[in-house]
């Protein structure tokens, strides 16, 4: 882990982008305390019905025993396995389950799961909410929520230092793209999240996600004077955009 990029660094890129939502991570760490203030997810409730709590300063903790989408304790580790027949349920449904006809086929959905990769380990406490720098250790990925101009400037700037392709927008819940699907690409790639139908009543209409991994956030924060940020074209759609 590389040491905590520099508060003033975070807050210039927000300003060139104009960007007013906080930064949120996916942190992994037992001292719950050092995050507060706190809230614990209730019933099956989606992480991101907490968006609103994210963005007034709140922290959402989950654990393998307490309660959230059993999707989500899944994809972030907190549980070693997922509903069962869950080929069915992205696609045709059974008698006893509902399918969501997410996908042509069980036998396309198995595919899915099979070229995914497995849950690494077992983790006690994953907690999500606005970056703290004081816990950049714990950090697991870092989440900007953008429209399309914004995220049209990051995508950019995820390339800044690339000859090849820096970001990916797969299929999979939201909870799978805030941290899974960043793990999958090395930590190389950005990842656009938010579109998984079933979350996206949580959001803002115009609003996506872009995670990346803490390595790709530092460069990102760091991307030298000169760069689109401070050119003409930046300039000109933040211009027409205020009008």
């Amino acid at each position: 882990m590389t040491d905590a990029p520099a508060r003033d660094r975070i807050d210039a890129l927000l300003a060139a982008l104009k960007l007013d939502t906080p930064v949120i991570a996916v942190y992994e760490s037992d001292d719950t305390a050092a995050f507060r203030p706190l809230v614990r997810s209730g019933g099956h409730n989606c992480c991101f019905a907490y968006y609103r709590r994210w963005l007034k300063g709140d922290t959402l903790v989950l654990t393998a025993e307490g309660k959230g989408c059993p999707g989500g304790l899944y994809h972030l580790g907190l549980r070693d396995s997922i509903m069962p027949n869950m080929e069915y349920f992205l696609t045709c449904g059974t008698e006893e389950l509902r399918g969501e006809g997410l996908k042509a086929s069980p036998e396309i959905a198995k595919q899915l799961f099979e070229g995914r990769m497995s849950v690494k380990q077992l983790r006690s406490t994953i907690l999500i909410g606005p970056l703290k720098l004081e816990q950049w250790d714990s950090v697991k990925t870092l989440s900007f929520f953008v429209d399309p101009d914004r995220l049209s400037a990051l995508m950019t700037l995820s390339g800044y230092w690339s000859a090849t392709d820096t970001v990916v927008a797969p299929f999979g819940s939201g909870c799978s793209l805030l941290w899974r699907a960043v793990d999958e690409e090395g930590g190389e790639k950005a990842v656009v999240g938010g579109t998984d139908i079933a979350m996206r009543r949580h959001l803002p209409p115009d609003t996506l996600l872009f995670t990346v991994s803490p390595q790709l956030f530092h460069r990102m924060v760091n991307v030298p004077p000169g760069s689109f940020l401070d050119r003409d074209w930046w300039a000109e759609l933040m211009k027409a955009r205020a009008k």
